[in-house]
């Protein structure tokens, strides 16, 4: 046996959508959750400032021994530019991470349902700054865009004329720290649905968007309050929609290495020892691995821009070559 995709407007002819909307799992993220900021165009802005305030006092207090008009506005017009560059770049990069909506899917077999969870992300920062550089000309020139979707399952039974929620999966990244750069993608894990109660919300666990019990988060010291102030979101009419293959196109659904298809099957009994792996789970991180092997080196370490030298632009010609072939 294997489950079927309900059309949504099926599905809600025989039960209502408010309750794909109510067991819709309330996500719980981090403000800290966010682009690397560019501190060295800050620092720079704030000195570039000091001179100008230095230089204009100083030719205040010797006007009457050196002073051109001309001089006096170029110096102020170039430095004010420079200015303006160096906010606006310190601006683009001071970028926040959010869960912007959610998407979803139902199946079915026989008296199992279960709701497939989206959750939308608008984008996704590897803690590693140049390899991040590469992830984003990965996810502009593959993906084409630096949306990050993530999936949770939901699993329900029918008992009489109502859906009874069984229990949750996801890929669970509690233990480890918010920025640690190696993730197991291979982490799914089951959860009874007694878990989520007492507003036991699912949190981000790390930057690759994994998720945690908000229980979890809070026996983790350092995370909890290094990445406060966590936030709530919650899904209603307007930003939980059905999954659709207009949208599924646009994400480029078949290079993300998601399996919509609900991994578990309830009806062969013992739910939560039943195991899933996708081979397809490293496919973008594999991609930034072997770009940089061909173009660094291979066993080459990178961490900071500079590494990356003149390369990134042969790494960008790269993943455009290779998604022609894609």
């Amino acid at each position: 046996m294997a489950w079927n995709n309900l059309e949504f407007k099926d599905f809600i002819e025989d039960f209502d959508k408010e309750l794909v909307i109510e067991h819709a799992p309330k996500i719980l993220y981090s403000k800290k959750d966010k682009e690397h900021e560019a501190f060295k165009s800050l620092v720079a802005f704030f000195v570039v400032t000091g001179l100008l305030c230095i230089y204009i006092a100083v030719t205040f207090l010797l006007a009457t021994i050196w002073f051109t008009i001309v001089g006096f506005i170029l110096v102020i017009a170039v430095g004010a530019v420079i200015d303006i560059f160096l906010i606006i770049t310190y601006l683009k990069s001071n970028i926040f991470i959010r869960p912007l909506e959610c998407w979803v899917e139902v199946y079915q077999q026989k008296n199992h349902f279960c709701f497939v969870y989206y959750p939308v992300f608008s984008g996704k920062c590897h803690p590693n700054k140049a390899k991040n550089i590469i992830y984003k000309c990965y996810q502009e020139e593959i993906l084409k865009n630096k949306i990050d979707v993530t999936q949770i399952e939901l699993y329900l039974e029918k008992k009489g004329e109502s859906l009874e929620p069984i229990g949750f999966y996801f890929q669970y990244g509690e233990g480890k720290a918010f920025i640690e750069e190696k993730i197991n993608r291979d982490s799914w894990k089951y959860f009874p649905n007694e878990k989520s109660l007492n507003k036991n919300y699912l949190a981000t666990a790390n930057w690759d968007h994994q998720y945690e019990w908000k229980n979890d988060l809070a026996l983790d010291y350092d995370k909890l309050h290094t990445y406060a102030q966590w936030v709530v979101k919650s899904w209603n009419a307007t930003n939980l929609k059905p999954l659709t293959q207009e949208f599924k196109e646009t994400m480029n659904w078949h290079l993300r290495g998601i399996e919509s298809t609900p991994k578990l099957k309830p009806w062969e009994g013992n739910i939560s020892s039943q195991t899933y792996e996708n081979k397809d789970a490293y496919r973008d991180l594999e991609a930034i691995e072997k770009a940089i092997e061909i173009f660094i080196g291979k066993g080459k370490k990178i961490e900071d821009l500079k590494d990356l030298k003149k390369n990134i632009f042969f790494i960008q010609e790269y993943f455009r070559d290779l998604n022609v072939q894609t």
